[in-house]
């Protein structure tokens, strides 16, 4: 009853004992029985606030990508130690490498006040509580042509993050920052070492079609697409700065988003943009080019024409949208 009470209120998770067979605490969870049956005799709860290890040294090491955090806005309201402990356990059995052959495969790096872990799929992620509890930073990293997995694990750790401050801390006022991609040295103590963008500000210079966003701690203004460098800014309720939210609730958090979004029409002057942002940024392959021009309206005629006229799928596809 005791352990399913502090379970349900997500104060720890149980331990499958197989993982201990791995290691040298074995004893602690099975107990040899005559005949070679083997007993358990206890169950194994991990509890993140016990843990009183400082962050190893290794994490220094290494280099991020990708930087976010959420802020306390007042000095004297700090994030609750529960608000840790749920957080670390739901990232840890959510994201991590899933358990496989009957063994603990959370592949996490834990300590008193952050975690890191990898994927499986080229991207490390960092979560931890930092200027003095007053700041949740959250720091990416990817292998070599894996953006693409680092934009949705963004997205799934934000939403995490964001979900957990909504049920355990509510009260708390806070606000969503970008750290300046220029300014990713880790480790990060305080947030006042770094030039930050206010997520707020990067959505609503997003939707009004600017290419620059304004620092919120510093005379300072960085482009856009170098903030989201591996996302399309064209689609603003999929970017991962919004953790699976609709724009409208993360906007509302200090106040009413106002500005619409109004239809933009474009001519021939803007065929490379939309070209990059289709080949580019959203990896559609040139070599479909007829495919798309079917579905843009273009006769088989003209399509044939274009063929006999360039050859190469690039210079096709260049052509069909032209």
């Amino acid at each position: 009853m005791l352990i399913r009470f502090l379970k349900i209120m997500e104060l720890c998770e149980e331990i499958s004992p197989f993982f201990l067979r791995i290691t040298n605490l074995h004893q602690l969870a099975v107990e040899e029985e005559e005949g070679g049956r083997e007993r358990r005799e206890e169950r194994l709860l991990h509890f993140p606030c016990l843990l009183s290890r400082d962050r190893p040294d290794e994490m220094t090491s290494q280099v991020y990508q990708f930087g976010w955090c959420l802020q306390c806005t007042s000095k004297h309201h700090f994030f609750p130690p529960r608000y840790f402990h749920i957080l670390s356990l739901r990232l840890a059995y959510k994201l991590a490498l899933p358990q496989e052959d009957e063994k603990l495969k959370r592949r996490c790096t834990f300590w008193k006040n952050g975690l890191h872990w990898f994927n499986g799929h080229g991207v490390g992620s960092l979560v931890e509580i930092v200027d003095e509890s007053q700041c949740v930073l959250v720091m990416m990293s990817f292998e070599k042509g894996y953006n693409d997995n680092m934009v949705s694990e963004i997205r799934d750790v934000i939403g995490e993050v964001m979900s957990v401050y909504k049920e355990s801390c509510p009260s708390l006022e806070v606000k969503e920052l970008v750290i300046d991609p220029k300014e990713l040295a880790y480790p990060v103590n305080t947030l006042r070492e770094r030039t930050v963008y206010s997520v707020k500000a990067v959505m609503s210079a997003i939707a009004k079609r600017e290419d620059f966003v304004v620092s919120t701690t510093s005379i300072k203004q960085a482009k856009l697409k170098e903030i989201l460098a591996d996302e399309s800014l064209s689609n603003i309720s999929n970017l991962s700065l919004l953790g699976g939210r609709d724009i409208k609730e993360v906007i509302r958090i200090t106040e009413e988003f106002k500005t619409t979004l109004t239809p933009i029409k474009l001519d021939i002057k803007d065929l490379d943009i939309v070209i990059e942002e289709l080949t580019i940024l959203n990896h559609l392959p040139c070599h479909i080019w007829h495919d798309l021009g079917l579905q843009l309206g273009l006769y088989q005629p003209t399509l044939e024409d274009i063929t006999k006229d360039n050859g190469d799928s690039k210079k096709c596809f260049r052509e069909c949208m032209s």
